[in-house]
């Protein structure tokens, strides 16, 4: 059994939750400030080591999340919370990151995002025209993507902060 202070004094690791353009990260830097926290994201990592649209994409999102992981590890060791920037989008990708991260700390917690989805998409389209610091996204890319999504649910167990995005 977990001593409940010890709990009360385990870092958090906040699972950022939601789609393309929901307010993500806009949040996590917030509360990367607010809580302090270390906050690690796919897309800036990615952006700095292979450019707007690389090629490969799959293999190396898997090579920045083997990265992520060892730092998101090593800063719940020296007792930090750790905020991950990367949407979950499928139950399952929430139920392995979940158990990963019950396996460093007892607090774990999706921070999940509401938006509308047109909104959503506007945001995306306006930033990957007006911004060469994002990740490419056309509204092609955003409409394929939009298929692998499944919005979290309170049915799924876990614990869930929701803010609109």
């Amino acid at each position: 059994m977990i001593n409940e202070n010890k709990i009360q004094n385990s870092p958090t690791i906040y699972l950022m939750c939601g789609f393309l353009g929901f307010g993500k990260t806009t949040i996590a830097k917030r509360l990367e400030k607010e809580l302090p926290a270390l906050r690690l994201t796919h897309d800036e990592i990615m952006l700095k080591k292979y450019g707007r649209n690389p090629d490969d994409f799959e293999e190396k999102y898997k090579e920045v999340d083997k990265f992520i992981r060892n730092e998101a590890e090593k800063a719940i060791k020296q007792g930090k919370n750790v905020i991950l920037d990367y949407g979950f989008w499928t139950r399952e990708q929430r139920r392995v990151y979940y158990k990963w991260g019950k396996y460093l700390t007892p607090n774990v917690i999706f921070y999940a995002l509401l938006c509308d989805m047109e909104i959503a998409k506007q945001r995306v389209l306006a930033r990957t025209k007006n911004n060469s610091e994002e990740l490419w996204i056309d509204e092609n890319c955003f409409n394929k993507l939009l298929q692998c999504y499944e919005a979290i649910s309170e049915e799924e167990g876990y614990p869930i902060i929701y803010e609109k995005g």
